[in-house]
């Protein structure tokens, strides 16, 4: 998605003009005077408590370094504190000492002048013929050229006598040049004297368009090099060669990047920004779209409709973006949107003929390309949904009356989407991601916090990261909530965090505040970011986490490295909080879905929180026995059998283990039945039946009917161990108001 749009060779003429009326008078200068407090053009201070300058070479400027040494590097501290200003005739030059006069020295403390008539004068006492004698003061003339100096200009140059000496002394240089070059020594600057015209004015424009920006550093000494070889390039302008063509005749690798050679893509980018106009009536009519153009941001990044070769496909494509934008769809999304549509029309050339030639035929046959090339479906369905929207849309809004009302897509052609597994990470991975140790090997400070906001609140990285700098709010009870934008549903949003995690923000904001005082990000981006108002990038963080993860050794419970996404976060955070019997309500505010739809991924899980219930409650047998627990492979199967059980086999007094696709030889005989298993909560039933038992034993025994009473004799056995051991289990069970845990077979230990 990289594009340079190709230079015009625009007239000098045309572009002098052009730029003269965009330079500020501060830039529209051969000398660009920088203060090294400017975050962009300047840097930290030089560390000589004497020098201004931007210290560029362990925190102190080029002359500096250089007298520090030839001083034999002595301690940086004590030398810096005492080390002098790096100037070049910068000192006063003396004056002649008679009273009233302003003209340098010649000789013997007086000016040429002073000093003949103190020769006439038969060189008395200096002092006194200087304060009594000296005779009347000497027309004055306009004070030196250089504008530091306090003496007046002698003769047609307009210097002092001390710097017309030293004038001449260096050949006598065009005035106005040999006074900037004395003034402007130890000073950080552009000196752009050197550049033919019309270069001098866009390198300045560059500059200044660097400073608006504020996002690059462009400091003199990054750029001196650059400057020197476009002097010597011959070219006029910086338009009269393509950006492929300087790069390659000024030396720059394409592999590796360079900080004057961005410099250089820059400034052209900004000559044909200004050339060739931004905004959409500049930019629509062009196949390629520079996003910078159209007030997004990014250098070289651009929407490319060139690979859509019928004329008519392009221009529909083209307003469909226009219009997906305007109506707030994210650049990504229309990025993706116009790459399916080149997707089809690549598919499909016979749609050069004409709208036409787009029939429902030529649909099926792109639907079964699709098909081929992307076997998963969510792919699939996001090219066939752009392509759906297109259509949709053009007939909506007319856009392109010839289109057939049979070309379309229909609800039965998007492929039946698998249903993805849960992404929540295993507690084991949990407990290594959060031990305090590993979080301390996350080298980035801002990506250490950034993780344990995202563990805690289950926020989405993007969310995450543009969090503002005052994002803790209180309630009337001081209990801490972190506030965030919902970029996904375009709201505002608040989630409660602990204590630990409300500290651990303040203390970051302490460090940002620090190094950016007019700061409005709590992560601030670590890189082209001069005052600390870009965020931190996603992209960036989820870098940094793979090398964490490497540095942190994290394994599954297979011993495995482990892949961790930030999004595995958000739903180890839903259910996390689904199986500690959160409401789902709760959930979907927390995780502020628009829709318990959305929040259902995470409350399917909550099925591991029955069977943990399940799995602690006491299961006990036809005879009254404890079952052991089912662990290892087969824990999730014999689970899974009960829970069918308990809903389509539950018997008055118990469940029916037996498997559902089998016939009981034992009819209605359950309390003799092997596979039967009860829980404490049909305790009352059993008491009841055990009693409705013993009548039926002594109605039997009455009438002689052996057979039956010894049948019964087994129930009556098997319900005496059944109480005794649920009754024992009652006893010990949880006081009233606690949840009661259902008894299972597979748990009991």
């Amino acid at each position: 998605m990289s594009a340079l749009a190709r230079p015009l060779q625009v007239g000098s003429v045309s572009l002098v003009e052009r730029l003269a009326t965009q330079l500020r008078p501060e830039f529209d200068e051969d000398v660009i005077f920088v203060d090294a407090s400017d975050a962009v053009m300047g840097g930290p201070t030089c560390r000589a408590a004497s020098c201004t300058r931007t210290g560029v070479l362990i925190g102190m400027c080029v002359a500096h370094h250089q007298s520090w040494i030839t001083a034999g590097r002595p301690d940086l501290e004590n030398w810096a504190a005492s080390a002098p200003a790096s100037s070049r005739w910068l000192g006063q030059p003396p004056g002649c000492t008679a009273p009233s006069c302003r003209r340098g020295h010649y000789m013997a403390t007086f000016c040429h002048a002073h000093y003949l008539r103190w020769q006439r004068a038969h060189f008395p006492d200096r002092a006194t013929w200087a304060t009594e004698h000296s005779g009347p003061s000497f027309h004055r003339e306009a004070k030196c050229a250089l504008t530091h100096c306090l003496l007046d200009g002698e003769g047609p140059s307009g210097l002092c006598r001390s710097h017309r000496t030293r004038w001449a002394n260096h050949g006598r240089p065009p005035l106005a040049e040999y006074v900037l070059s004395c003034e402007s020594f130890g000073r950080d600057r552009f000196d752009l004297r050197a550049l033919p015209m019309p270069m001098r004015l866009e390198i300045a424009y560059a500059i200044q368009c660097r400073v608006d920006e504020r996002r690059t550093k462009t400091r003199p000494d990054l750029l001196r090099r650059l400057l020197n070889q476009l002097s010597a390039s011959g070219a006029s302008s910086l338009l009269d060669r393509t950006p492929e063509t300087w790069t390659i005749d000024l030396g720059y690798s394409t592999d590796h990047g360079s900080v004057s050679h961005r410099f250089l893509l820059d400034a052209i980018g900004y000559l044909t920004d200004l050339v060739e106009g931004v905004g959409w009536d500049a930019e629509f009519p062009r196949d390629i779209w520079l996003l910078r153009r159209i007030g997004y941001p990014g250098r070289d990044k651009a929407l490319r409709f060139d690979g859509i070769a019928a004329p008519w496909l392009r221009s529909v494509t083209k307003r469909w973006a226009r219009w997906r934008l305007s109506t707030g769809i994210g650049m990504s999304t229309v990025v993706a949107d116009v790459h399916a549509i080149t997707r089809f029309s690549e598919s499909c050339p016979s749609l050069q003929r004409g709208p036409e030639a787009l029939t429902r035929q030529l649909i099926e046959v792109h639907l079964s390309n699709l098909a081929t090339l992307y076997p998963n479906a969510k792919t699939r369905i996001g090219q066939i949904g752009s392509l759906a929207g297109l259509l949709l849309t053009s007939r909506q809004h007319g856009w392109e009356p010839r289109l057939s009302p049979r070309a379309a897509i229909y609800s039965e052609d998007y492929p039946r989407r698998d249903v993805a597994l849960p992404r929540a990470l295993p507690e084991i991975v949990m407990s290594q991601l959060e031990r305090e140790e590993n979080l301390e090997r996350f080298a980035d400070l801002g990506g250490r916090l950034l993780i344990k906001i995202l563990m805690a609140t289950g926020l989405r990285v993007g969310d995450g990261c543009k969090l503002a700098l005052d994002c803790i709010v209180r309630d009337g009870q001081d209990a801490p909530y972190l506030r965030y934008r919902n970029h996904k549903m375009r709201r505002d949003a608040v989630v409660p965090i602990g204590a630990d995690l409300a500290e651990a923000i303040q203390v970051h904001q302490d460090v940002v505040l620090s190094k950016f005082p007019d700061g409005h990000c709590l992560l601030p981006r670590q890189t082209r970011n001069p005052d600390g108002q870009v965020p931190f990038s996603a992209a960036t963080f989820r870098g940094e986490l793979v090398t964490w993860l490497l540095i942190c050794d994290v394994r599954d419970q297979l011993g495995r490295p482990v892949h961790v996404t930030p999004h595995q976060w958000r739903h180890t955070y839903g259910t996390r909080l689904i199986n500690n019997d959160v409401p789902q309500e709760t959930v979907r505010r927390l995780l502020d879905h628009d829709s318990h739809e959305m929040t259902s991924h995470y409350a399917r899980l909550s099925d591991q929180t029955i069977r943990e219930q399940w799995e602690r409650a006491r299961k006990v047998n036809v005879a009254g026995e404890e079952l052991a627990i089912e662990s290892g492979p087969l824990a999730e199967a014999v689970w899974m059998k009960n829970n069918l059980a308990r809903a389509k086999m539950a018997l008055p007094n118990g469940y029916c283990t037996f498997p559902l696709q089998k016939s009981c030889e034992y009819a209605n005989a359950c309390l003799t039945c092997p596979v039967f298993v009860t829980t404490v909560e049909f305790l009352p039933q059993h008491h009841r039946q055990l009693e409705s038992t013993r009548a039926l034993i002594g109605r039997a025994e009455h009438d002689g009917h052996q057979r039956m009473a010894e049948m019964n004799h087994t129930v009556e056995r098997n319900l005496q161990s059944i109480i005794a051991t649920l009754s024992h289990d009652e006893s010990s069970a949880e006081p009233p108001g606690s949840t009661q845990s259902a008894v299972t077979g597979s748990d009991a230990a």
